[in-house]
């Protein structure tokens, strides 16, 4: 497992960070999101899919209450997953069919052991910066990007 730390200081680093790795996505990948409340979990999601595909990030908003969002990309289907007020979500019909983006994972969130992941932790450290933890699980080509 590839681990490694980048520190965020502004929004606009946030949005590089997002830029910088959506070259190396092949549209498979499982991406965990952890952090409280307000550390940039749906504004990293806006900046990753905007990079993806510029239209489809203009669509981006939090799933909190629909619980999941589908965006349709030039390259493969986002799917954007908010577990915050929902205790249980099978995921099996999504997983391998596109990026798969969560917010509020859960521990059963690694049984995919078979589909790339990528987990970020954000810990606020003041109002715009952050230190996100980045881990690899079969996503070490993601490291090219990073």
């Amino acid at each position: 497992m590839f681990k490694k730390k980048v520190k965020v200081s502004s929004v606009d680093e946030l949005k590089s960070f997002a830029e910088k790795l959506s070259p190396c996505l092949k549209g498979n990948e499982l991406i965990l999101l952890i952090g409280d409340l307000g550390s940039g979990k749906t504004t990293f999601t806006k900046f990753l899919i905007s990079a993806i595909d510029l239209k489809a990030g203009e669509e981006v908003s939090s799933p909190t209450f629909s619980v999941m969002n589908i965006y349709e990309t030039e390259k493969f289907t986002v799917y954007h997953v908010d577990l915050y007020r929902v205790k249980e979500f099978d995921m099996s019909d999504i997983i391998g069919k596109g990026i798969v983006i969560v917010e509020w994972p859960d521990e059963e969130m690694n049984k995919f052991e078979e589909v790339p992941t990528i987990i970020l932790k954000f810990d606020i450290h003041d109002e715009d910066k952050r230190i996100i933890e980045l881990d690899l699980i079969k996503a070490d080509y993601v490291k090219q990007c990073i």
